[in-house]
């Protein structure tokens, strides 16, 4: 395998997890109208919890070097399974508490909060997950017995099939009755409760959905990259995503992964290859100004993103067609009778 053959399944394979955070985003963002400012946060969970699940126990001492809760040293795929169960726990946790007394521009607000303040004590409690070093020596199924060839192969196999389950999960979702509910309490929270509709429920719903791909999507990055840090999941990340389901249609799954593929397969991979200017670190400030400007631009001029929302249709029953029918058709005149007056000529 070539270099440029090795980049293009690397891309490949981002793209596909990239997706499904993008579609996890989206069921809670674009479906249920929740604005998550700590998504990021929910896939570290999932991308810590395998870590702590696929290495071997820690062999420094608190306070030391190399510290980290749990080392199982699990293989694949119980050390995903791990991580995609904890992030669901932690999701239930956080989405049960903060949906059931907060609301809308306060739910963004503390859980953009709470994400700050849990990048703080991973960093600074060094006993907890490894400070700012993070977790490393991860390895990804088949990859100490593979030709790396083959493995970039096989993994993106697992990332196509993991892209593919949690959109079917999505589609079948947002195409039942339990889609167009949470739809109906992103679009009028007040209205739905009206015809006995619980907004709770249905947002918590929409919160785990997301979760899930979270776990998913954060587990398989740590598998991928052979481990996990803080570096990986800052508050800048959550507008990235953000941007992906504004730019590819907000409550539409197709449109977050063609957003997904525009914004973080396009922009910022696409950027990598610009040539250096001036400081090393003006390349991701940039990159960030662009994604505000674009997030900016399809607000303002196209809304809908490039794929809108479909908007549902139903065709009314016979009974009701015929009864509506027979309201608004007009009464033939008798004879001898003006149609306009009704009365006898």
């Amino acid at each position: 395998m070539s270099a440029l053959e090795f980049y293009i399944v690397t891309v490949a394979i981002f793209g596909c997890l990239n997706g499904i955070l993008a579609l996890g985003f989206n069921m809670q963002f674009g479906q249920a109208g929740i604005v998550n400012l700590a998504f990021i946060v929910l896939v570290a969970v999932g991308a810590y919890a395998t870590a702590i699940a696929s290495v071997q126990p820690a062999s420094g001492v608190f306070g030391g070097t190399g510290t980290y809760i749990g080392g199982f040293g699990w293989v694949f795929p119980w050390n995903m399974l791990f991580g995609v169960a904890a992030t669901l726990l932690f999701g239930l946790l956080l989405g049960g508490a903060a949906l059931l007394r907060l609301r809308h521009d306060y739910f963004a607000l503390c859980l953009f909060a709470i994400g700050v303040g849990l990048q703080v004590l991973v960093t600074d409690y060094l006993p907890l997950l490894n400070g700012s070093d993070g977790i490393g020596g991860m390895s990804a199924p088949g990859q100490n017995v593979l030709d790396p060839s083959i493995f970039q192969f096989v993994f993106l196999g697992i990332s196509v099939v993991a892209l593919a389950f949690v959109y079917f999960i999505f589609a079948r979702v947002s195409s039942s009755p339990l889609g167009r509910a949470m739809k109906a309490v992103r679009d009028d929270e007040e209205a739905a409760a009206a015809v006995a509709k619980n907004p709770w429920r249905l947002k918590l719903i929409a919160f785990l959905l997301g979760s899930l791909a979270a776990g998913i999507g954060g587990s398989l990055q740590a598998l991928y990259v052979g481990g996990w840090s803080v570096q990986g999941w800052g508050p800048l990340e959550n507008l990235v995503l953000l941007a992906a389901v504004i730019v590819g249609g907000r409550g539409r799954n197709l449109g977050a992964l063609v957003g997904s593929f525009i914004v973080l397969e396009g922009i910022l991979e696409a950027t990598r290859f610009l040539p250096a200017i001036g400081d090393p670190g003006l390349l991701p400030n940039l990159q960030t100004i662009a994604i505000g400007l674009l997030i900016l631009g399809f607000l303002w001029w196209r809304p809908q993103g490039i794929l809108p929302e479909k908007k549902e249709r139903f065709a009314l029953p016979a009974s009701i067609g015929l009864a509506t029918a027979s309201l608004t058709r007009p009464v033939p005149a008798q004879a001898g009778e003006s149609e306009r007056t009704g009365k006898k000529l």
